[in-house]
C-alpha cells in the first residue's frame, strides 16, 4: 500500500460545537450569579422535595396491582362458585329424596383443594363462611357431626 500526497499537519482547531457549550456553560454561571444577587433560596433546598417526590411515586408503584391480582381473585370467587353450587346440589338431591354418593365425594374433593391466597379480607370472609357451612353439611352426611 503506498501513502501519498503527505504534507505538513494541520494546526489544532476549536470545534464549533464546543465553542457553543462554552458560550452556554457561561450564560449558566452568569444565571447563577444572577439568582445569587436577588437573593433568591439556594438550589440545595429543592433536594428535600425531590426525596418525598421519590418516595410518593414508589408508594404509589406499589399499590399498582400486577397481572396476577385479578386472577387470584377470580380463581377464589370460582372457588366459592364451586362450593355453592355443590351445596346446592346437595340440598335438591335431599329433598328428592336420593343422595348419590359422589355428590357427597365431590363437596369432600373440592374442600380439600388448596385455596389461593387473596389480599381481599373481605372476600376470604366469605370463603371462609362459605367452606365451613360446606364442611358442616359435609360432616352431618357423613354421621361425623
Amino acid at each position: 500500500m503506498k501513502v501519498s500526497n503527505v504534507g505538513p499537519g494541520r494546526g489544532v482547531e476549536k470545534s464549533k460545537k464546543k465553542q457553543a457549550a462554552s458560550r452556554a456553560s457561561d450564560a449558566f454561571a452568569d444565571d447563577l450569579k444572577q439568582v445569587a444577587a436577588d437573593g433568591a433560596e439556594p438550589a440545595a433546598g429543592t433536594v428535600g422535595g425531590g426525596i418525598v417526590a421519590g418516595v410518593g411515586a414508589v408508594l404509589a408503584a406499589q399499590q399498582v396491582g400486577d397481572a396476577t391480582d385479578g386472577r387470584s381473585r377470580g380463581l377464589l370467587i370460582d372457588r366459592g362458585n364451586r362450593l355453592l353450587a355443590s351445596l346446592e346440589d346437595l340440598q335438591v338431591a335431599l329433598l328428592d329424596g336420593s343422595l348419590p354418593k359422589d355428590r357427597v365425594v365431590d363437596l369432600a374433593r373440592a374442600l380439600r383443594e388448596k385455596r389461593p391466597d387473596g389480599d381481599d379480607p373481605r372476600l376470604n370472609e366469605i370463603l371462609d363462611e362459605i367452606e365451613l357451612r360446606a364442611e358442616v353439611e359435609l360432616a352431618k352426611l357423613t354421621g361425623r357431626g
